[in-house]
């Protein structure tokens, strides 16, 4: 009854988002506390499934929105997203670690939380910016953004982990380790996604049935490149960009394979006429089923959010609401990173800042080892989550009832 009832909810939510731009993260959130502090659903429950189920949700929505990427777009974004990931990553996560360092005299503890929190979160910005008008390029950017500072997150903290328990750090490894979960998922990714291409051209995998193929394909990949110490998350985006553009791909190809050649006599213009025809992998049809698939996961992964909310902890309330006042302040500095853009672009980067799926998988990571038994912490690190995912909600509330506005005047 409980899962009928929150997808009712969930869609529910996203209705109400496109008619009065209440973003449905709030109604989510709103929903899963109202379960937990009924006591309908008990969050103890979901202990050993929540790790699984939050990578399995990361990982599909940076494939699914992946898929909403122009390759053009993305070339040209690209030096925008790191430039705006990177900054906005290490100034939070050094904002935060000092507040941390304050509370709990413990410096690898404090940077742990710092790194965690230092990202913005991919499970709420891909949802975000598919359901609001956005430019190809800034769709990029973002985009780019939320799952470099998720990896870089992941990284840091996981780091800061390791060097508590081994009381050892190099900084080259540190770095070496980034390069290396980018490289190999990077590499694994472009492979995978022209390995799909060529199979689906040959028509080895029928284009009507292969929804769950590639669902399966994904998570393989996943595992691959988690293995081989790439990260998962990002080779799952470099398919989705492969597979979402693989009639530009192909195009390229023949270009090249067929230099000088253009499409003026019977015999090339025939053979342009069939590559543009059935070369596009991803159909509509089939982007409407991943988009389908986002929405369920997106939406228990804000209801469970919800879950976790512990207001009886005055003091974790207090401490995690002015961490996320001072986070939504710190995001003012992509204002000075972003110039170029049009004022209500400014604003949308501005707007998204909230924190997610990483500061979650990092903290049960440190519980799980004993490294973090505090429970106001705990607490705090989940206020943290809410409160920005909240404040983040009304900044979007506010974008898009200005570009209302904006549409009205003109």
């Amino acid at each position: 009854m409980v899962v009928s009832l929150v997808v009712f909810v969930g869609y529910l939510a996203e209705w109400l988002f496109r008619k009065i731009n209440i973003p449905d993260t709030l109604l989510l959130i709103v929903v899963g506390f109202v379960l937990g502090q009924t006591g309908y659903v008990d969050p103890g429950r979901f202990g050993t499934f929540a790790p699984l189920f939050t990578t399995f949700t990361l990982l599909f929505l940076m494939f699914d929105g992946a898929l909403y990427i122009d390759l053009r777009s993305f070339a040209e974004g690209i030096g925008a997203g790191i430039t705006i990931g990177v900054t906005s990553f290490f100034i939070s996560s050094a904002a935060i670690a000092a507040i941390f360092y304050f509370l709990t005299n413990d410096l690898l503890m404090a940077l742990m939380l710092g790194f965690a929190l230092g990202g913005v979160s991919s499970a709420f910005i891909i949802p975000i910016l598919k359901q609001v008008t956005v430019d190809k390029k800034l769709y990029s950017v973002l985009t780019l953004e939320s799952a470099l500072t998720d990896v870089l997150a992941i990284v840091f903290a996981t780091t800061m982990i390791e060097l508590k328990i081994m009381k050892s750090f190099a900084l080259k490894g540190v770095f070496s380790q980034v390069a290396s979960l980018f490289f190999v998922a990077g590499v694994l990714g472009v492979l995978a996604g022209f390995l799909w291409i060529f199979l689906e051209k040959q028509k080895i995998i029928e284009s009507d049935r292969n929804y769950m193929m590639t669902i399966a394909y994904v998570v393989l990949l996943y595992f691959v490149t988690e293995y081989l110490g790439g990260n998962g998350a990002i080779a799952a985006m470099c398919f989705g960009m492969m597979i979402a553009n693989s009639k530009i791909l192909i195009e390229m190809g023949y270009k090249i394979k067929k230099p000088g050649k253009k499409a003026g006599n019977g015999e090339t213009a025939a053979a342009s006429d069939k590559i543009d025809k059935g070369i596009q992998v991803v159909s509509r049809r089939e982007r409407m089923f991943y988009q389908e698939i986002s929405f369920f996961l997106k939406t228990f992964f804000f209801v469970y959010i919800g879950l976790l909310i512990n207001v009886t902890n005055l003091k974790a309330v207090g401490i995690g609401s002015c961490i996320a006042v001072a986070i939504l302040l710190l995001r003012y500095v992509s204002l000075l990173l972003t110039r170029k853009y049009k004022p209500l672009e400014r604003m949308l980067v501005n707007s998204l800042f909230a924190r997610g799926i990483a500061p979650a998988a990092i903290l049960l990571v440190a519980v799980g080892k004993g490294l973090l038994t505090d429970q106001t912490i705990i607490d705090t690190v989940y206020v943290i989550i809410t409160a920005t995912i909240i404040l983040s909600s009304l900044r979007v509330f506010v974008y898009k009832s200005r570009v209302m506005k904006t549409r009205g005047k003109e």
